[in-house]
C-alpha cells in the first residue's frame, strides 16, 4: 500500500462538482468552494462536469473557473456518462488527463452543485484523515430548503441519529461531502458507475480492500432538500417518501 506524502508537505487537492442543470445554485457553491480553498491555503484544482446540461451550467462554471479567476479549474461537458457515479469518476478522469497529479499526494474532495461548503471544509476533512491515518473521509449534510411536515422532519432526524456512532463518527455517507487520497480511489476503481450510492459503494470498497476510512461529525456541507433530487434513488427520492402521507 502506497504511503502519504510527507505530514509537513500539503497535499494537492482535486474538488469535484457534478452538475446537471444547475446554473441557479452552482454559483453559490462554487464561491463557497473557493473560501475553503482560500483560507486552506494549498494548490487545488475544481473540475466540474456539466452533465446532460440544457442551461447555461456550463457558461457560468467557465466564467469562474478560468485562469484568474477565483478558482483554477476545468470544465468538462459530459452527453455520455449514463449514472451519477459514471459522472462523478468521468471528472475525476479528466483532472487526471489534465493535470497528472501524484496519487499519493493529492486528496480528491467531492461535493454537489447544489451544496455549500463550509470555510473551514477543507483542514475539517484531512484533519480526521491525519489523526486517525485514513485514506477517507465521510462528512454529514445540513437540509436546507426542505419543505417537510414536522413527522417527516423527525423521521429524518432519527435515521440520522440512528447512524451517530461516537462523540465524532457517524455510519453516513453523503457524495456531497467526502475526501479520498487519490492513491486509494484509483486502487479500488474509483466511484462505481451506479444510478445512486457510489460514495457507500466506494467506501465499502476501500474498507474491503484495507484501506482505513473514517469519518467526522465536525465537517457539515448545506446541500438542498429539493424534492426529487437529481440523482435517481437519492436523498431527494428518500426525502419524498418521508414526506408522503
Amino acid at each position: 500500500m502506497p504511503s502519504p506524502a510527507e505530514p509537513d508537505a500539503p497535499p494537492r487537492l482535486l474538488v469535484v462538482v457534478p452538475a446537471h442543470d444547475e446554473e441557479r445554485r452552482l454559483p453559490a457553491c462554487l464561491t463557497a468552494v473557493a473560501a475553503a480553498l482560500e483560507r486552506w491555503g494549498g494548490r487545488a484544482e475544481v473540475v466540474v462536469n456539466a452533465h446532460r446540461c440544457t442551461d447555461g451550467t456550463a457558461r457560468m462554471a467557465r466564467a469562474t473557473l478560468r485562469p484568474g479567476g477565483p478558482l483554477s479549474g476545468l470544465v468538462v461537458e459530459d452527453d455520455t456518462s449514463a449514472t451519477v457515479g459514471g459522472v462523478r469518476d468521468r471528472a475525476v478522469r479528466a483532472a487526471l488527463d489534465r493535470w497528472s497529479p501524484d496519487p499519493c499526494s493529492t486528496w480528491l474532495l467531492s461535493t454537489d452543485a447544489d451544496s455549500v461548503v463550509p470555510a473551514g471544509w477543507v483542514a475539517s476533512l484531512l484533519d480526521a484523515a491525519s489523526a486517525r491515518s485514513a485514506v477517507a473521509v465521510a462528512g454529514l449534510v445540513e437540509l436546507v430548503d426542505w419543505r417537510a411536515t414536522p413527522e417527516a422532519r423527525a423521521a429524518y432526524d432519527a435515521i440520522v441519529r440512528g447512524g451517530l456512532t461516537g462523540p465524532d463518527t457517524h455510519e453516513h455517507a453523503y457524495a456531497a461531502n467526502l475526501a479520498v487520497r487519490l492513491d486509494a480511489y484509483l486502487a479500488v476503481g474509483g466511484f462505481p458507475c451506479v444510478a445512486h450510492g457510489e460514495e457507500t459503494a466506494l467506501l465499502t470498497a476501500l474498507a474491503a480492500a484495507g484501506w482505513p476510512v473514517t469519518s467526522t461529525r465536525a465537517s457539515v456541507v448545506r446541500t438542498s432538500g429539493r424534492m426529487p433530487g437529481r440523482a435517481r434513488e437519492g436523498l431527494g427520492q428518500l426525502l419524498q417518501q418521508l414526506t408522503r402521507p
